[in-house]
This record gives structure tokens, C-alpha cells and sequence, in this order.
């Protein structure tokens, strides 16, 4: 059945809308409980309890997830994921109340786990399933969409958590995502997704998924034919380990080194957030079918530049002015490189992988990606504690970032000519 335009720019209201309540939603209620768990603890990991569990699901559940979204209808999937987690929310908030202290995290604990596994479920799921939504050339603005409202939740989850915890407390957190979870449910079962057989999946697939490590080897044997995927796969893992060290060195070197107080930290996460949203919005009015190497390398060799002068400003700056402008002015550049990158990698990924292996390789992405984040913060925490001059940390990281798109600048024009020549003989 044939998708008209008029269906998918529907689908696509309804696909953003159902994102940004759900992102929106999850930060706030993971903001929330870190609030809560500081009160309740009085222990740093409270806001880092998530960013260790989710990872760490992730990991173990790359396999089941992949093979579960290939093999089954993907609608399917999404309705039995969300009212799961919609369950779980219900559990969460009447058992929550009877733990005090530490107490706390035995109901916590379940709960992120499930919820992360949910999250992992939903966010490839819909990755998987762009083809059966969109017609093909609006892929890039319903992944630029999708994007944005992540880097929309990223703005406004911290300013309303602060304000709804000091008014009703934790719980407000948990009522608030049951009624976001349950409309975003009802957006979802409106979307009509458009299978390619009647079946959704071929007898080859189900043989395939039939062992769950067979099912995973059928996608890395996919991944192993375009060497393209891999590149993409390194390169996102290489640039979400960089930006991990901006959001542990900006508040170290503000706060400790600099002494000139909070205020520009929120300032420049705030800027980061918004050029980011601004980012992928932009994505939307750029030509989808060109220029696939010079929207990987551009953005990789730029980051390289705007961290090295980062790390030059605040070697050279030490002011609450100067560092906020020219501070906002470097974060405009470095949130709109990661825009262009990630809402490009994306969109390739899904225009280019057949429906049947897409649940795969963006498990094996997601989690390759998420994975990286609580390694280069263990590591770059370890740096800045231990090296007196922070700005040196994301001076050498710039380096570092031009040295290795200089490194992989040659494969990955050889792996983008070859990937074009296996798309059309494939197609």
C-alpha cells in the first residue's frame, strides 16, 4: 500500500507529538527521582543511578531487543512496551511511599531497569519502523523532528522538575508520566503503519530470529557487508565519548577552578540544548539524497576546532561575562555539528537498511552509544581530578577529534563509494 504525502506529514504531527510527551515526561520523572533520592540519601549517586542502570540494560538486552523488533509487527511491539512500562508506573507509585532511606532503591531500582528496557524498546522500534509511517523522502524531517524533541525535553524537564518537586513533591513526577505514557499510548495506536507483507516478516527472518544469537549474527553479518554502518557505528561512539567530557569539565572547571559561580553553567547547557533543538529543525531544509560524506567529515573536523577553542577559552578567560558570551557563542557551533551528524547518520541508516535488519543495527547503535557515556565519565572525571588545568583536557580532545577525522577521513570516502554501489545493486 502506497503511503500519500498528506498521510505522512499526518503521521508525522502525531510521531513528534507522541515524542516530545514522552521524552518530555521521562526527564522530568528521572529528574525527579534523583531529586528524591538526594533527599532521601544524602548520596551523590542519586543523580547518576539511571546513567549506570540504563547503560548496563542495554547492554544486556542489544540481542532480545534487536531480534524482537525484526521479528514481530512493529505496532505490536510499541503497545505491549508501552503498557508494560504504563504498569510499571502504576507498581512505582504504590510501592514507592513504603520505603524510606536507602529502602528506596529496592523499589527504584526494578523500576529504572524496566524503564530503560521500555525506552530502549520504543526508541529503536520507531527507528525500525520510519518506512511503514513516512514515504521515503520524508524520513530526514521526521527523524529531524524526533530530534528536536528530545533537545525540546532537554530544555524545559529541568526548569518545570525543579518547580513541580518544590511545590508536590516526588509523586506529582510519577501521575504526570502515567497521563503522559497513557496519551502517548493513544497517539500511537492512531498511526497506521503500512507493512510490506501481510505477514510483516518473511519465513527467512522468523528462521532467522528463531534463536536469539542466530537472529544477532544474521544482523552483524548485514553490518559486516557495508562497511559504511561500521564507520557510522565508531564515529558516533567516538563523539558521544568526547561530549561526555563537556558535561563533567564545564561545571568542574566553572565551579572549581574558575570560582565564578553556577550561573554560566546553566547559561551554556541551556545555549547547548537550544542550538541543538535549532540543529536538527535545520536538518529539515537540507537536500536529503547529497553530500553523505561531506555531512559526516564537515561536522566531525568543526567539533574538533570548537572543542580545541573551548578548552583555549577557558584557558584565557576568567570572567562571569566574557565566559558566558564567547562560552554560548563556541556551545552555538559545537550543539549545531551534533545536530547535523546525528540527525544525518540517522536518516541514512534508515533510508538505506532494508526494514528486516534496521531493528538490529539500531539496537547495536543505540547501545554501542549509550554504553560509551558512564565509561568516558568515569575516565573524565578521573582526568580532571587529577590534571590542575581542565581547559588542557578539552584542548587535547579537540586535537584529538581533527587527528581522528584526519585518520578516518580516507576509509570512509572509499566505504561511502561502496555503499552507494551496494545500494544500487541491492535496490
Amino acid at each position: 500500500m502506497i503511503i500519500t504525502t498528506r498521510e505522512s506529514n499526518i503521521q508525522i504531527v502525531k510521531s513528534t507529538l507522541s515524542n516530545v510527551i514522552n521524552s518530555l515526561s521521562n526527564n522530568m520523572l528521572s529528574y525527579g527521582l534523583g531529586l528524591m533520592l538526594l533527599s532521601q540519601t544524602n548520596s551523590a549517586i542519586s543523580f547518576v543511578i539511571e546513567m549506570i542502570i540504563a547503560p548496563a540494560v542495554g547492554v544486556l538486552f542489544v540481542i532480545p531487543i534487536g531480534n524482537l523488533v525484526d521479528k514481530y509487527k512493529h505496532k505490536t511491539v510499541l503497545i505491549v512496551s508501552s503498557l508494560v512500562k504504563i504498569l510499571f508506573l502504576l507498581l512505582f507509585i504504590l510501592s514507592i511511599d513504603h520505603f524510606d532511606g536507602l529502602y528506596k532503591m529496592i523499589p527504584v531500582i526494578p523500576f529504572v531497569a524496566v524503564n530503560a528496557i521500555c525506552a530502549n524498546i520504543s526508541t529503536v522500534t520507531y527507528s525500525a519502523s520510519v518506512h511503514e509511517l513516512v514515504r521515503s523522502e520524508k524520513i530526514q524531517r521526521l527523524s529531524s523532528l524526533t530530534n528536536a524533541a528530545n533537545s525540546f525535553s532537554n530544555i524545559f524537564a529541568p526548569v518545570l522538575g525543579v518547580s513541580l518537586y518544590a511545590l508536590f513533591g516526588f509523586d506529582i513526577f510519577i501521575l504526570i508520566s502515567i497521563a503522559s505514557s497513557s496519551l502517548a499510548f493513544l497517539i500511537m495506536l492512531s498511526l497506521k503503519f503500512h507493512y510490506q507483507t501481510k505477514e510483516n516478516i518473511s519465513n527467512n527472518i522468523k528462521e532467522a530470529a528463531s534463536s536469539q544469537m542466530q537472529g544477532f549474527k544474521e544482523g552483524i553479518n548485514y553490518i559486516k557487508k557495508r562497511r559504511l554502518i561500521i564507520d557510522i557505528i565508531v564515529i558516533s561512539m567516538f563523539l558521544n565519548f568526547i561530549f561526555s567530557s563537556m558535561n563533567i569539565g564545564i561545571p568542574y572547571i566553572i565551579e572549581t577552578e574558575l570560582h565564578i559561580g553556577t550561573e554560566p553553567i546553566g547559561y551554556l547547557n541551556t545555549f547547548n540544548a537550544i542550538v541543538l533543538l535549532l540543529g536538527s529543525l535545520f536538518m529539515n531544509f537540507l537536500p536529503a539524497k547529497k553530500g553523505t560524506f561531506l555531512k559526516i567529515m564537515i561536522p566531525v573536523f568543526s567539533l574538533g576546532i570548537e572543542v580545541l577553542l573551548l578548552g583555549t577559552l577557558f584557558q584565557n578567560m576568567d570572567q562571569l561575562f566574557s565566559i558566558t558570551l564567547y562560552g554560548g557563542i563556541v556551545s552555538f557551533f559545537i550543539g549545531f555539528s551534533l545536530a547535523i551528524i546525528e540527525v544525518n547518520n540517522m536518516v541514512y541508516l534508515q533510508k538505506t537498511i532494508t526494514t528486516e535488519f534496521l531493528g538490529r543495527v539500531m539496537s547495536i547503535l543505540t547501545t554501542a552509544n549509550r554504553a560509551l557515556l558512564p565509561i568516558g565519565s568515569l575516565i573524565y572525571t578521573f582526568l580532571f581530578n587529577s590534571i590542575t588545568f581542565g581547559s588542557y583536557i578539552f584542548m587535547g580532545n579537540g586535537i584529538l577529534c581533527i587527528a581522528f577525522g584526519l585518520s578516518v577521513f580516507p576509509e570512509l570516502l572509499k566505504s561511502v563509494k561502496k555503499d552507494h554501489l551496494f545500494i544500487k545493486e541491492h535496490n
